[in-house]
């Protein structure tokens, strides 16, 4: 088990009450609101054992174990066994087809699939969640390619940097998979959420990947695989875990040169934001960036639904408010609306500018809000334009 040092991750349940203890002002804000604390200790318990999960997992891959990865409820709702394809033995090979007994894949990056001319399987992906799969493989020097010692063949072999597309033989009985640049920020999906811990890990991004299917033939869900990683001693991961580790520990955003603009008759300045998806946001300063600043979060709207909004007099009120105050304006450009990823990236776009403790412009206590404090951000109160 990997050995967890959470000062390291600067923030903790009991660090986060001694703050409220010691600080008066967020005493009084929170006395009474024990709904809003008992969010934020849920945020920080979760984000505490997100963090915890994925250095366990971290620590499993990087050893050559093998791990449990589920994911989203809304999405497949299903477990997948992994190990690292350079750590792959017939004992692994054949615990997952016998186990896990789902289809046995090689889940790799865009650049591995290119060294080994991999094609995708059809040309036209109508799949409900685009799966990437390439043509099947078998190592060169497997016979029939269906055994576990041939199967853990062809995955040791592709793992190996110097390993040529000429070195395999298509069709096979290995499924590769490819991920999507930018991993789990991008495509919330076992493939990338494998080949990301890989990349972690610090071993080869390529992972050996099995749907765990029960004994009655029906797919497993959290309750069993919880009870199949216990009965196996193996430890287990979210692909949510893995988002919310790499929006907490990687620079996602690229911020643009300054301009001097005037927005609803009040002068800032004005930095455009692109992020790993090459979405653009923007971010209004008043005045100069403080540790303590007023922050507004806005969602991009075209200009027709803006005028339409019945926040659009809001809007212009917290502009006035923030020229007068001095604050930070972020627009974010957001597929969906309040998401704790879409507040991801806004806090990586505050920690640029410095910004520690937000009073912020809202009177909207929703989790996500709080869930910013898993970034190094302090909510230190909020306001009502």
């Amino acid at each position: 088990m990997a050995n967890i040092n959470l000062k390291s991750l600067n923030f903790g349940v009991n660090s986060f009450f001694s703050k409220v203890i010691t600080d008066k002002e967020k005493i009084l804000f929170l006395s009474f609101d024990y709904q809003n604390i008992n969010i934020i200790v849920k945020i920080y318990k979760r984000t505490i054992m997100a963090f915890e999960n994925v250095l366990r997992a971290i620590d499993d891959i990087k050893n050559g174990k093998m791990v449990v990865m589920v994911d989203d409820e809304d999405r497949e709702n299903e477990g997948d066994l992994v190990f690292s394809a350079a750590s792959s033995d017939m004992q692994k090979v054949n615990f997952a087809i016998t186990h896990a007994k789902g289809v046995l894949c090689l889940a790799m990056d865009e650049a591995n699939a290119k060294r080994l001319d991999l094609p995708l399987m059809v040309a036209k992906n109508t799949s409900s969640h685009e799966t990437a799969f390439t043509v099947t493989i078998d190592a060169k020097d497997a016979t029939t390619g269906v055994s576990a010692y041939e199967r853990d063949m062809t995955i040791r072999l592709a793992a190996e940097a110097s390993s040529k597309p000429e070195d395999f033989v298509r069709p096979g009985h290995i499924f590769p998979l490819i991920a999507k640049n930018g991993g789990v920020l991008v495509r919330t999906g076992h493939t990338e959420g494998s080949v990301d811990l890989c990349k972690l890990a610090g071993v080869s991004p390529m992972a050996s990947i099995c749907e765990i299917v029960k004994e009655d033939g029906t797919m497993a869900r959290r309750d069993y695989l919880e009870e199949f990683c216990e009965k196996f001693g193996l430890n287990m991961i979210s692909v949510s875990d893995l988002v919310e580790y790499r929006l907490s520990h990687e620079s996602l955003i690229r911020v643009g040169e300054k301009s001097n603009v005037m927005i609803a008759d009040c002068a800032a300045t004005r930095h455009d934001i692109t992020d790993h998806k090459g979405k653009i946001h923007s971010a209004y300063l008043f005045g100069e960036p403080k540790s303590k600043a007023n922050v507004k979060f806005q969602k991009i709207l075209a200009d027709h639904e803006l005028l339409s909004s019945p926040k659009y007099e809001e809007l212009l009120k917290t502009i006035k408010f923030l020229s007068q105050n001095g604050g930070i304006l972020i627009f974010l450009d957001s597929d969906n609306s309040n998401t704790s990823k879409d507040y991801g990236i806004g806090a990586q776009i505050l920690n640029h500018f410095g910004v520690k403790d937000i009073e912020l412009l809202s009177s909207n206590k929703n989790k996500e809000f709080v869930s910013l404090a898993g970034f190094g951000l302090n909510i230190v109160g909020y306001k009502e334009i």
